[in-house]
């Protein structure tokens, strides 16, 4: 597959890079010769020097022989532009995607409007990924990582094991049991230094491991008791920073049918009184999210949620962690950089959300449309969560699942047959049409295509 990814920031080089890894032909195009330079000299692709949004240049970089374009700037205008000329110059097989974060366009322009009038076929929102990400853990409130699989009727929640769980030193088989009485639960993936483990059942936790735990909807509160997380809700959230992603959350909050409290917290005078014009009952603060005294003034350490979501990655860490010094419940992190993600746990935090992981993750959901649908990345990115329909020719069908020989690095986490979603256990027979969700290591990826594929 031949992709085209305009704009080499570090949503372009993580698409990129992730392309790459599976084999993907890829042309980078920026108009910045210099990030060119030092992304050729990491990853295996072509580089085009030019603006993304101009004919001559996305001429130059092959248009014409593109599988997919994916304008990924930090101009939403330039993403749009560069889809739209891509309607025009490409081959009707060109699939066209944009990054789009203002919303001005929203505010004017629905999905369809954006894929008959501005040849979109897929809109890529990072700010609305990332308030969904963070209505999940307002869900699991002290977890460091949610991830929706099934369609959103089942979730893998991942938490860091601590010193004084009193999971750790168990073997697996001992603490979730795989029998008829047991919880329907599967720790599905175990991260340790950066390694990635697929579990057995005398696989022992230890401190410091990232673990996640698969489950339906309706067993929230089983995984909540297996983590030993506060089963009671949060009610009070404070958001810092009013930017698109602020904005879009407090909206959402206001939506809910839970009723939140919600305070939000801008430094931007003229920020706060358009956030005060477009929110009906957040109540709107004009002051500096890292301010102990205004945290402290604003009954900070009441709140069930601290959610620090301005684009400084250092002021974010910095005002959770005043807020946890509080006594705030819970905090989520926003970081825009790849590169500060490990900080987050490092210096004790809990949840990290990035507008530009989700916008990545988003990418690449798309790109695998068809029999094997990628979901989600885990933790440290070199593991997938796939989705994978079997279809009648699958030399997996009228097979018990424990029987499969799944290659080193794969476990089936979830199920799927028509609208029941289960956490299947060994015995299950596996029938054409049945979804299948797996955890897999990035390079176990081609070997599980291949043994649920055709004959």
């Amino acid at each position: 597959m031949r992709i085209l990814v305009v704009g080499a920031g570090e949503v372009g080089c993580h698409i990129a890079a992730r392309l790459v890894r599976e084999k993907a032909d890829v042309v980078l195009i920026d108009n910045d010769r210099e990030r060119l330079s030092q992304v050729a000299e990491n990853l295996d692709v072509q580089t085009v020097h030019g603006f993304g949004a101009n004919p001559e240049t996305l001429m130059a970089a092959g248009l014409t022989s593109a599988d997919m374009l994916v304008a990924v700037t930090g101009r939403d205008e330039t993403n749009v532009m560069a889809c739209r000329l891509a309607q025009l110059l490409a081959p009707p097989k060109t699939r066209r995607m944009a990054r789009i974060r203002s919303s001005g366009f929203y505010d004017f322009f629905d999905e369809e409007r954006f894929r008959n009038d501005f040849g979109l076929n897929f809109i890529i929102n990072p700010s609305q990924e990332a308030v969904e990400t963070i209505m999940d853990f307002i869900e699991f409130p002290g977890v460091a990582d949610v991830i929706d699989v099934a369609r959103g009727r089942l979730r893998l929640v991942g938490l860091r094991l601590l010193p004084k769980n009193p999971l750790i030193g168990r073997p697996l088989a001992q603490i979730l049991p795989r029998n008829q009485d047991s919880p329907n639960l599967l720790l599905a993936a175990i991260y340790r230094r950066h390694d990635l483990l697929i579990p057995r059942g005398d696989t022992i936790l230890r401190a410091g491991d990232m673990i996640y735990v698969a489950a339906g909807l309706e067993d929230n509160d089983k995984v909540k008791a297996f983590f030993g997380l506060d089963a009671r809700p949060v009610k009070n959230v404070v958001i810092t920073g009013g930017g698109e992603v602020g904005l879009r959350l407090a909206k959402r909050l206001e939506a809910d049918p839970r009723r939140f409290e919600v305070k939000l917290i801008e430094l931007n005078g003229e920020r706060c009184e358009y956030l005060s014009d477009r929110l009906a009952r957040t109540m709107v603060i004009r002051g500096d999210g890292t301010d102990q005294e205004l945290l402290d003034e604003e009954h900070v350490g009441d709140c069930g949620a601290f959610i620090a979501l301005s684009t400084d990655d250092e002021k974010n860490m910095i005002s959770c962690l005043v807020a946890k010094r509080l006594g705030a419940g819970h905090t989520i992190t926003r970081v825009n950089r790849f590169s500060y993600a490990p900080l987050v746990a490092a210096i004790g935090l809990e949840a990290m959300v990035s507008a530009r992981v989700a916008a990545a993750s988003a990418v690449l959901k798309y790109i695998r449309k068809g029999q094997i649908i990628s979901v989600a990345t885990l933790a440290h990115e070199n593991a997938e969560i796939i989705e994978f329909q079997v279809t009648e020719g699958s030399k997996v069908v009228h097979k018990r699942l424990m029987d499969l020989k799944f290659p080193e690095g794969a476990l089936v986490c979830a199920l799927t047959r028509g609208e029941e979603v289960t956490v299947p256990r060994g015995g299950a027979v596996i029938e054409a049409g049945d979804i299948l969700a797996v955890v897999a290591k990035i390079e176990a990826i081609a070997d599980v295509e291949k043994l649920l594929g055709g004959k």
